[in-house]
């Protein structure tokens, strides 16, 4: 419904927009917009279906929430019961110390180089493009600590290509066992292998390399996967997307412009008479069914790019990186410092805990020493006036 306030609609834009709900009608419209008829009919052939029982589902969710908050609401009043405010305090300051890092952090005496190593981080840049290098002198980062999350590009309805890259590094005896996990992630995603390259020679020249193609919805749950490969170290990693909704919607044009120019030439020629008017027509029209042909293949092309993304991976073999000063062995020396750390840690949060239950004390010792001079007030007028 248009406000008052809003200038009118322009007369051709109305007219194009009312044959526009009437071709999705089926309804006829006036000749004059026959070629916007024909492409919002290309384009809603185009539009994806939604999944009967996915839409169940979204029904039932939305039935379920608002059954929840027609339920009454419950009563909070609990958040102000003292002992409540200690627990709030005490676990504040538990995080705030959590969270400073500094003395308030200690590892694991088991822990691995490459376990403490930092993860491969995603940057977005240019084409919202992202990528995570490790340095030539540190270990690759462990892929089981962590890997990066993909790049989503925003649901807007535009048609994007999707692409990633992911550079792995294995020890030389498990080049085929990595690539074997390629292959069953791919399979469970309902990918496609375009092409890959394995070479296991149990040294550091082993090599491996695939092209792979999986569908673009099941593109973050793929690179999760990919990036936490057993036995793998995630090197490098690379998410690109590409807009090409301006494309996608000139291919579109092209085809219904080259359809119109048919259908208008194929009622000349039904109306030709002459030998060198059918020649004439006919030529053209086969230059029209070539340009359709054209532009049905490059509209296919580009929804089979949207549709499924590309995604390169790449495995190298890499020597097994040595732990320095004994950092895996366990010694009582090591236990007593991680030990004195969390007695730290423990006496920091119980330090921090009483003096936020100080202030608290002091209030509470005030209103219990005014409520008790009101009570002795009362008591002597009622004494008085006795």
């Amino acid at each position: 419904m248009r406000r008052v306030d809003e200038p009118p609609i322009d007369p051709e834009i109305a007219a194009s927009l009312d044959a526009i709900d009437a071709t999705l009608a089926g309804e006829p419209v006036d000749p004059r917009h026959a070629e916007l008829a024909e492409l919002a009919l290309l384009l809603a052939s185009q539009r994806p279906q939604i999944d009967a029982g996915f839409a169940g589902s979204l029904d039932g969710r939305v039935d379920r929430r608002f059954a929840r908050r027609a339920s009454s609401r419950r009563r909070r009043g609990w958040i102000f019961a003292p002992a409540a405010m200690v627990g709030l305090a005490a676990t504040v300051a538990a995080v705030v110390v959590l969270s400073s890092g500094g003395s308030g952090s200690f590892s694991s005496p088991t822990t691995s180089a490459a376990e403490r190593a930092p993860a491969a981080t995603a940057t977005s840049s240019g084409t919202a493009a992202s990528s995570a290098g490790a340095s030539a002198a540190a270990p690759p980062s462990s892929a089981a600590a962590g890997a990066p999350q993909s790049l989503q590009p925003p649901s807007n309805g535009r048609k994007v290509i999707q692409s990633a890259n992911l550079n792995l590094a294995v020890s030389p005896s498990r080049i085929d066992a990595v690539a074997q996990q390629v292959f069953d992630v791919i399979g469970a995603q309902k990918g496609i292998v375009d092409r890959s390259t394995v070479t296991a020679t149990g040294g550091s020249d082993g090599y491996a390399e695939f092209q792979l193609s999986v569908p673009s919805s099941n593109l973050s749950q793929t690179m999760s996967q990919l990036s936490r490969l057993r036995g793998a170290n995630v090197v490098s990693r690379t998410d690109a997307t590409q807009d090409i909704n301006g494309r996608f919607v000139s291919a579109g044009r092209q085809l219904a412009d080259a359809r119109a120019l048919r259908t208008a030439l194929l009622k000349q020629l039904a109306g030709a008479h002459t030998t060198s008017q059918i020649n004439s027509l006919t030529a053209q029209i086969h230059d029209a069914e070539t340009s359709i042909a054209s532009d049905q293949a490059a509209l296919r092309t580009l929804n089979r790019q949207v549709d499924y993304s590309q995604i390169t991976v790449t495995i190298n073999a890499a020597a097994v990186v040595a732990v320095a000063h004994g950092g895996s062995s366990f010694s009582i020396g090591k236990a007593a410092h991680d030990a004195g750390r969390v007695l730290t840690v423990a006496a920091g949060v119980g330090l921090i805990v009483l003096a936020a239950l100080v202030p608290l004390a002091l209030v509470v010792a005030l209103a219990w020493w005014i409520a008790a001079a009101i009570r002795r007030r009362r008591r002597e007028q009622a004494l008085e006036l006795a």
